[in-house]
């Protein structure tokens, strides 16, 4: 192994336990958060106006993507302020579920996010149907009734808090078909969509944070009411919910599709297995079961994505020399490789819709 690649694999380890790490620590505070302080909206506002204000030095280093953007096609912001509220719904649906069932139920349930993802791929993508797409299919019914047992089973069931997170999951999925339309369309840079999105929505959660939750703060508890242990609670849960974006971000960019999807799936295991072992909520061995069979379903979709994926065309460019211009051949993805290896080649992958190819939707799920 060479020493560039020896020092690749060990940012990939030393990110990817800084990402369970983060992705742990916050999902235990915010249950805690939660019990003491009974408000999921002023969580998610907490955690949304923290990203809005983290990512705008983030954003800023991509200004001249930004007004490349706004010059060339426009800001479509009516497709923006359509992002902004389904990570509203997203957001405060998934601290709501957090507030009424245990962390490791909640995410068992999120392990359901491949099947929107395949219905809205289905609906707003108009994804063809193909015999791999089948072996998609059969891998969401062991996610299915992993979910389904764990349901069943679970001893802190609450049906608010199981639709709540089915709700978040939906969201989730059906931003991210449109964050990756969005970000094929107009270019745009994804620190600076996560920006413009997260800022507009704290603008759309703020009437509602102000009627929900701050006209009932005076009517709390002694024991409920915001004090600065909660406030500094909130913050620093703000603060790990943009820390845990970073840590996906510089992943996505290292790893591949399939590579990025078992790491995210491993990081579901641990952040239930810490749950488990910290909060210590009660859980049966048919529970267990549930949550191992959703996860394995989960591993079994991304497998069977990249199968997928893998059978696409894809498009040789050659620089002619001879005429000064490139020269364009379809070819098969085993021969791909063979193609990477020339210095006069490059491939890039398209899927083959409505009879034309089209550059395939980028595989970026950074909400």
């Amino acid at each position: 192994m060479r020493v560039s690649d020896r020092h690749v694999s060990l940012a990939v380890v030393l990110l990817c336990t800084l990402w369970y790490s983060i992705s742990s620590t916050s999902n235990v505070l915010n249950k805690t958060i939660l019990q003491v302080f009974p408000f999921p909206l002023t969580l998610a506002m907490s955690n949304i106006c923290a990203t809005a204000l983290y990512s705008i030095p983030l954003a800023w280093t991509q200004r001249t993507n930004l007004l490349n953007v706004r010059h060339t096609v426009g800001a479509p912001w009516k497709l923006l302020f359509s992002l902004a509220f389904g990570k509203l719904i997203a957001v405060s649906s998934s601290f709501i579920s957090l507030s009424k069932v245990p962390v490791s139920y909640a995410h068992t349930v999120k392990a359901t996010m491949p099947l929107f993802a395949v219905v809205c791929s289905k609906i707003f993508l108009n994804e063809r149907q193909t015999t791999l797409m089948f072996q998609v299919y059969l891998s969401l019914i062991p996610i299915v009734s992993g979910v389904v047992v764990a349901s069943l089973s679970e001893l802190s069931f609450n049906t608010a808090g199981l639709l709540s997170a089915l709700g978040s999951t939906f969201a989730y999925a059906l931003m991210n078909t449109f964050v990756k339309k969005i970000l094929q369309e107009t270019g745009m840079h994804h620190t600076v969509l996560l920006a413009m999105i997260a800022q507009i929505s704290c603008l759309l959660l703020l009437p509602l944070w102000l009627i929900n939750d701050v006209q009932s703060f005076s009517d709390m508890e002694e024991s409920q009411r915001m004090t600065f242990r909660i406030f500094a609670l909130l913050c620093a849960s703000g603060f790990l919910n943009f820390a845990q974006n970073v840590c996906t971000f510089s992943l996505i960019h290292k790893l591949s599709a399939l590579s990025y999807a078992v790491v995210n799936a491993a990081k579901r295991i641990t952040v239930i297995t810490v749950s488990l072992l910290t909060l210590r909520n009660p859980v049966t061995p048919v529970n267990v079961f549930g949550m191992c069979l959703a996860i394995f379903g989960v591993f079994a979709y991304n497998r069977a994505k990249q199968i997928k994926r893998s059978s696409y065309p894809f498009i040789l460019q050659m620089d002619d020399p001879f005429f000064a211009e490139k020269m364009y051949f379809p070819f098969s993805s085993p021969i791909l490789p063979l193609a990477l290896n020339s210095r006069n080649l490059s491939a890039s992958k398209y899927s083959n819709m409505n009879g034309y190819l089209h550059p395939s939707p980028s595989s970026v799920d950074l909400l």
